[in-house]
């Protein structure tokens, strides 16, 4: 199967960053919730792609649900958030799920961070890895993912690529999930999954 037009885009500015130098590519792949499992493929595909002559480039997927259930575990919190957030669900108490969310925003900032979490599952690839940060969706609506792009950029200098489940607003405006208000101001390069090629 061909490489999607929009991925070969992106896969040829993780290759220039690799050949010629200059800042890491930061790029933002946004496409629709409902389409998380055929994105998950075209990363597989991308992946295939970049690791293959005569581009040979390595790929390191972290998954960010992954990360954000490791940083709730380690915080000792876990089952007083999850019982929290059963209660408020069963009274549908509004206030009381904002601060969850604010407590699980704050456990992602204290170290270690998110972004130190995602720095470190890369740390063992060689300095010739793209990044491909995906499950995003997870992080919803605790933590922003212009703020993690925002804190990794000059701390991880390897092209990193969101995957971004949410909705594309003009030409630079993201609604995460398709439900958070329009965030503008994400430092990288919105690319937007096209209809089906």
């Amino acid at each position: 199967m061909p490489l999607r037009d929009e991925l070969r885009g992106i896969g040829e500015r993780i290759a220039a960053f690799f050949t010629s130098g200059g800042e890491p590519p930061f790029v933002v792949y946004q496409y629709l919730p409902s389409e998380e499992w055929q994105v998950r493929r075209d990363l597989g595909e991308l992946r295939r792609w970049l690791e293959a002559a005569p581009r040979g480039i390595g790929c390191a997927s972290v998954s960010l649900a992954d990360l954000f259930w490791q940083a709730l575990e380690d915080s000792a919190y876990l089952d007083e958030l999850i019982d929290q957030e059963r209660m408020a669900n069963e009274t549908s108490n509004g206030e009381a799920l904002r601060e969850i969310n604010a407590a699980v925003s704050e456990i992602l900032r204290e170290p270690p961070t998110l972004p130190d979490r995602v720095i470190a599952q890369v740390s063992d690839y060689s300095e010739r890895t793209a990044v491909f940060l995906y499950r995003a969706g997870a992080l919803y609506p605790s933590y922003r993912t212009s703020t993690l792009l925002d804190d990794l950029r000059g701390r991880l200098p390897r092209p990193v690529t969101l995957l971004y489940p949410g909705r594309l607003v003009g030409e630079y405006g993201l609604s995460f999930m398709d439900r958070a208000e329009t965030a503008y101001g994400y430092r990288a390069l919105i690319v937007p999954r096209e209809g089906p090629q």
